[in-house]
């Protein structure tokens, strides 16, 4: 399932609650190092750590006590062959750091639910996922995360020689780091991909569409002609929305004017135009205009009519065979990296500019918890996602031989093995690829361009910042605040981002509970702190 994002530009209210709540959707990455992506096993390509002797570069810390540390991670889990996957894992963990990890992979549905009652609890948590989009900042308020710049300077080494420093701007609150994010793409841009049997069967084409609007003949055409489709499939439960392709009509004439504002409730957004915060959903006309697009493509039968209540991702209802499309990020090769997921080949909408704000390069980041039973080892294992290509490649693809094979003669590509139709059928392909440590470690896939990670690179340098990268809003004077309006966002956002309901009436009621529940608190806290990290700037 993807996931918000996300995110950049608040192209609308919408791509503000995707990137609260969801996840794209969003897959590998890019980075500034060379990258060889040898094939060599564990024992003749020790992890790259900073040590010439293939060990694990400890900071000269006393690892001669086990430790079993729990790592919890989100994706398409339940995966039927993970008893395998986490074997060989902590076979190799045991031997790099004495260390195991319980593995705890969640699913989409019940994983931030999880998430918040074990930060409550006081369950242990030693390494979590915790992007900028899971309510990051409000966890940093609450002291679920311990701050990292000891145990980074001390036994992240390789993270810091290896990850572009722009990156941790977006694990960093009040000046202290709380997340490393994954070595990936810098900058963002979303697209919708769709079945290229049916894109070649009714003759469309992906380059003619340059607004959302310009979707409607097709849509219209799948609906008469393929009844058994969903035109667009989209999720209440967060995780697929219409706003990963941000070009409705408005948005393009206004060039894309608002933006996210890092930490804050999803309806608060930037003006680029005025330099104010805004509600964007009583002030944005774009915002406005995509929830009623919207409501008139669902009473037109062209979104699913469970999407308020499914939860079903798009790419679980492509894969079932309930729609034709997905959501995903249009970085180089993601129509390669979906169509091979998925097992159907996909094409897909140019997006916009890659753009870096501090959401993007906090999309996906991992956080070692306040209830870490060892945050030293911890931040070991950490180092190791980022600079070991053997256990990179073993979370992310599984095992050699059981989920993928080498090519022959081309060490850095992988391949099914024989008589496996999809990466399902291996058992273990929980689409987790871009939450895991450096991804410029990844072995290819066969298909994909073997300068992929070079395409990267200069999509990197394409990318532009946003007005507000580097501001990141601290909810701590406003946190119960931010605590209600979170859960009126959660209550109304599958109601107005999937078509459902009225949009006039629905977005009125919307409206007044966030006035009646500090909406203008968080408002006014949001320009205050803005205006004083502007004022910093020059």
């Amino acid at each position: 399932m993807g996931r918000h994002d996300r995110m950049t530009k608040a192209r609308g209210w919408s791509l503000a609650l995707a990137a609260m709540l969801a996840g794209t959707a969003i897959l590998a990455g890019c980075s500034d190092k060379d990258n060889s992506n040898t094939s060599a096993s564990p024992k003749e390509q020790p992890a790259t750590t900073g040590t010439s002797s293939g060990e694990a570069d400890n900071g000269g810390a006393d690892i001669s006590t086990y430790r079993k540390l729990k790592v919890f991670t989100v994706g398409g889990f339940p995966q039927t062959d993970t008893d395998a996957v986490i074997g060989e894992i902590n076979k190799y963990l045991k031997e790099k750091i004495n260390a195991e990890i319980d593995f705890q992979g969640l699913p989409w549905s019940s994983w931030a639910e999880k998430m918040t009652l074990a930060y409550q609890s006081g369950e242990q948590v030693d390494l979590t996922f915790a992007p900028n989009w899971a309510d990051f900042a409000n966890n940093v308020a609450k002291g679920a995360f311990l701050p990292l710049d000891d145990l980074l300077a001390k036994y992240g080494q390789g993270i810091t020689d290896s990850l572009d420093p722009r990156f941790l701007e977006g694990g960093t609150v009040d000046g202290k780091i709380y997340a490393i994010p994954t070595n990936k793409e810098i900058g963002e841009s979303h697209t919708i991909m769709f079945r290229k049997d049916l894109i070649d069967k009714y003759g469309f084409d992906v380059n003619s569409i340059n607004t959302l609007e310009d979707l409607e003949p097709w849509l219209e055409t799948i609906k008469e002609k393929e009844p058994g489709l969903a035109p667009i499939w989209l999720s209440g439960s967060g995780s697929d929305t219409l706003s990963y392709f941000d070009k409705t009509k408005v948005s393009v004439e206004e060039n894309f004017r608002y933006e996210l504002v890092a930490g804050a409730p999803a309806p608060i957004v930037l003006d680029t135009k005025t330099d104010k915060m805004i509600v964007n959903t009583m002030e944005s006309d774009a915002a406005i205009y995509r929830i009623k697009l919207y409501n008139e493509w669902f009473k037109k039968g062209y979104i699913n009519k469970d999407a308020a209540t499914t939860k079903t991702s798009a790419e679980d209802a492509l894969k079932a065979g309930k729609t034709w499309m997905k959501f995903g990020s249009d970085k180089p090769g993601s129509d390669k990296e979906d169509s091979s997921a998925t097992g159907i080949e996909l094409v897909k909408l140019t997006g916009n500019d890659p753009e870096i704000s501090t959401a993007s390069v906090s999309n996906s980041m991992m956080a070692i918890g306040r209830t870490s039973i060892d945050p030293e080892r911890t931040m070991m294992l950490l180092n190791l996602l980022h600079t070991d290509p053997y256990l990179v490649n073993l979370i992310d693809f599984g095992v050699e031989g059981r989920q993928y094979v080498k090519v022959e003669g081309q060490p850095n590509f992988i391949k099914l093995p024989d008589g496996i139709a999809t990466r399902t059928d291996t058992g273990w392909a929980p689409g987790i690829e871009w939450m895991f440590g450096n991804q410029t470690l990844t072995y290819l896939w066969e298909g994909e361009s073997a300068d992929k990670w070079e395409q990267f690179k200069l999509y990197n340098e394409r990318a532009h910042k946003v007005k507000s990268f580097g501001f990141n809003f601290n909810t701590d004077a406003v946190k119960t605040e931010v605590s209600v309006i979170s859960n009126i966002v959660k209550e109304y956002r599958p109601l107005l981002e999937t078509g459902s309901l009225d949009a006039d009436k629905v977005l009125a009621e919307y409206n007044d509970k966030l006035k009646a529940n500090g909406i203008e608190k968080i408002r006014a806290e949001a320009q205050r702190q803005y205006e004083e990290w502007k004022a910093k700037q020059s």
